[in-house]
């Protein structure tokens, strides 16, 4: 890549560099999307609501030429499956990082016409839980949404993992069936949370389910918008 290609800044930065790989839209929410392994093209869609088919074909093609994203493919299988590369995988912290900026500085309900995907609000709850080192001890609470994968959310104590529990073997301490919508309104809800709210169910041990209900007490974290924030250094910066 040379300073008269369309992707290229043009001058000598790492940063520069790198976001000729990925500062493309969607190429980060592609990397995002294939963090829990691999995806088919339709899961990718599903995901990504609001991408085009072509769009999101171009992406995969550079992500492909870039070496973050492979394809597996079988003679007489139709379907192709992305993943991650590890120099796509290595994105991880960047991810995270800036999931963390977003849940702290653009924090929001979701609107009624925006699409929600649970696999994007776990993984944010999942993140937090770690970064705020919530212990809770040893805990399995699976995640069913009808439409979607089952998600397995656990700790040994020390560490909170999110996955797709593919199997369904798992024993939880704890199982949400909830629909899309009502699994983000309720894990964003600010304040005590209604177990019985329309759209989910809460299902385990009494003391399983308060564990879980205390625990995701530190989701969402308490943000400050880009715009608050600015107001209030303007205001501190006047006095």
């Amino acid at each position: 890549m040379n300073g008269s290609e369309p992707r290229s800044y043009g001058h000598f930065c790492k940063l520069a560099k790198a976001l000729e790989h990925v500062g493309d839209r969607w190429a980060l929410l592609v990397v995002r999307d294939l963090m829990l392994g691999p995806k088919r093209f339709t899961d990718l869609m599903d995901c990504m609501a609001g991408v085009t088919p072509k769009t999101l074909t171009r992406r995969l093609r550079d992500l492909e030429a870039d070496g973050l994203v492979a394809t597996d493919r079988e003679p007489g299988r139709r379907e192709v499956w992305y993943r991650l590369t590890p120099a796509g995988r290595d994105l991880q912290p960047v991810l995270d990082e800036l999931l963390l900026w977003g849940m702290r500085h653009v924090a929001e309900q979701p609107r009624p016409d925006e699409p929600i995907h649970p696999e994007h609000v776990l993984h944010a709850l999942q993140l937090l839980l770690q970064r705020e080192s919530v212990d809770v001890g040893h805990v399995r609470w699976v995640v069913r949404v009808p439409g979607t994968d089952d998600y397995l959310l656990s700790s040994d104590g020390t560490t909170w993992d999110l996955r797709i529990d593919a199997e369904g073997e798992t024993i939880p301490d704890v199982t949400i069936t909830a629909t899309r919508s009502a699994l983000a309104r309720f894990l964003t809800a600010q304040g005590p949370r209604d177990r019985h709210a329309e759209g989910i169910e809460i299902a385990g041990k009494a003391s399983a389910i308060r564990t879980f209900l205390k625990a995701i007490e530190a989701f969402p974290p308490n943000a400050t918008g880009l715009r608050a924030a600015h107001t209030t250094e303007l205001a501190g910066g006047s006095r």
